[in-house]
């Protein structure tokens, strides 16, 4: 018989993850799907304010030289930001609905809101550090990929790469060292956001391997999805987020949780 309190392999992980969807696929597809449209509602709004910016005449006027169009980009870039950290918050929201269906909770479609009803001041700070290294990179990105469209300077296109590189790297690193971080925040919803953040890196230490590697098992599923002209990623990125839920449940301590055996 297997120990509970064993670290459960990426496969496994996996394996559970689609069988405690099973049945469940449908309301998952949709609070997933609700995520994105909230993130595509946030982002829309972005680029409303963006142009309306945009048409003021110290940005559009005949005197308005690249300086303007760099002065546009910074504000653009942070009004931006503070959107992606709003849209940040849903996926607290989204961790819940699927740690309920780990733990055989309730799961309703109120859960994706869970990061502006509890302590939502720490999920923004949360949110906010979680997405401050790949903002630092995607600001020089956005400048510099304008003064390439400006000027045609080559350097300009190369650092604009490289920054993009850097930000996809600090994304990762982000993940792997605080990937659990929403789910501790819901475990533990009176605790600051420092106090999480420090509980999330140390408990993913000699675990970012496993991690990464649970990631990685989806690399085809996610190329399928795509393959299908997108329409297949409503139904990877549920059984991606269960295997999160799964993954931190069994790394916080499975003997504390409904044993997932009992239930699939």
């Amino acid at each position: 018989m297997t120990n509970k309190s064993e670290y459960r392999s990426p496969a496994e992980l996996k394996n559970r993850a689609q069988s405690a969807l099973a049945g469940r696929f449908g309301p998952a597809v949709m609070i997933t799907l609700s995520y994105f449209i909230w993130l595509y509602l946030i982002s829309y709004s972005g680029s409303i304010i963006s142009v309306m910016i945009a048409r003021l005449p110290v940005f559009s006027g005949l005197n308005a030289g690249i300086e303007a169009q760099i002065a546009f980009t910074v504000i653009s870039t942070l009004i931006a930001a503070f959107l992606s950290i709003i849209g940040e918050m849903f996926l607290c929201g989204l961790d819940l609905y699927y740690l309920n269906i780990s733990t055989g909770r309730d799961a309703g479609n109120s859960d994706i809101f869970a990061g502006f009803r509890d302590n939502p001041s720490e999920t923004f700070k949360i949110a906010a550090f979680l997405l401050l290294p790949s903002m630092i990179f995607t600001f020089p990105y956005n400048i510099l990929s304008d003064l390439y469209i400006l000027t045609g300077i080559k350097e300009c296109m190369y650092g604009s790469i490289a920054f993009l590189i850097l930000a996809l790297a600090a994304t990762l690193y982000m993940h792997l060292t605080y990937g659990i971080a929403f789910f501790m925040k819901l475990d533990f919803p009176t605790y600051p956001a420092s106090k999480i953040l420090r509980l999330s890196r140390e408990k993913l230490k000699g675990h970012r391997v496993r991690l990464l590697m649970l990631d990685l098992r989806f690399i085809p599923m996610f190329i399928l999805g795509i393959l299908s002209m997108g329409i297949g990623l409503s139904w990877v990125y549920p059984i991606l987020t269960e295997a999160h839920a799964l993954f931190f449940l069994n790394l916080m301590n499975p003997g504390h949780y409904i044993p997932i055996d009992e239930r699939i």
